[in-house]
């Protein structure tokens, strides 16, 4: 199955996950539903569009920076009169005497993944197109975490999980060492037999719902030199890559 290498960098990130009004919590890496959300967002689809095609599509994620989380805290009300107060969804608004609503938005600061992106010949074409010309602004997890540097890095991959072990780390170098150890997230086994790591609840189902997956991660040491910092090193750092040959499947 052919694909593409997908990359996500921001200031701010954020991965939602189960959540209530009051705390918005975020993944530590992007979720199954997000990428496919991103996927369908550039393709213009609606929220109740049938991405049975998305579905289709397999992520291994490495982790250039983990990032930190950071909190937003939120204040809704604040004694206001009723008129002045937010309306809630069903168009009512909050009494007077009600009191100040107080919520935690949480993102992921300063983090950068690359994620290798397989599937159907015809489907992975499709959204590596969408990403080149995008119907809405991509946004990752929020709209108001923009991405700063590019998406697509590169297109029409035999093996995309393989690019990962030589595609530019958006990382700075390590200090004094020859190697860096780097984090993988595979919603695959890596090898036959190999226990998940985790369980996540990401998957979209009808009626905007969400299924278990299994997750498994990894740790694999690159070379140092793979490090492009970031800024104008890392975008000059892209150009040369995309001007080597790519790495082919093996059998």
């Amino acid at each position: 199955m052919a694909g593409f290498l997908l990359h996500l960098s921001a200031p701010l990130q954020s991965w939602g996950g189960p959540a209530d009004f009051k705390v918005r919590p975020t993944s530590t890496s992007p979720t199954r539903s997000a990428l496919t959300g991103l996927l369908a967002s550039a393709l213009g689809r609606s929220r109740d569009h049938d991405n049975t095609d998305l579905a289709r599509l397999r992520y291994v994620i490495r982790v250039d920076r983990p990032g930190h989380r950071e909190m937003d805290f939120h204040t809704i009300g604040g004694g206001y009169p009723r008129e002045l107060t937010p309306p809630t969804a069903d168009g009512r608004r909050k009494k007077l005497g009600e009191g100040t609503m107080i919520t935690e938005r949480w993102y992921l600061a300063d983090a950068a993944f690359t994620i290798a992106v397989t599937g159907p010949d015809d489907t992975a074409a499709l959204a590596a197109h969408a990403l080149t010309e995008p119907v809405f602004a991509p946004y990752l997890g929020r709209r108001s975490c923009p991405p700063d540097t590019p998406l697509l890095l590169r297109t029409d991959l035999d093996d995309p999980v393989a690019e990962l072990d030589r595609a530019p780390l958006h990382a700075d170098p390590p200090r004094n060492a020859a190697t860096i150890d780097v984090t993988f997230i595979h919603d695959t086994p890596p090898a036959p037999g190999l226990p998940a790591t985790t369980t996540v609840r990401d998957t979209p189902a009808p009626g905007r719902a969400f299924t278990t997956r299994d997750l498994w991660e990894t740790q694999r040491t690159l070379p140092a030199s793979l490090c492009a910092g970031r800024g104008t090193p890392w975008l000059n750092a892209l150009i040369t890559y995309a001007q080597t040959t790519p790495a082919r499947e093996t059998t």
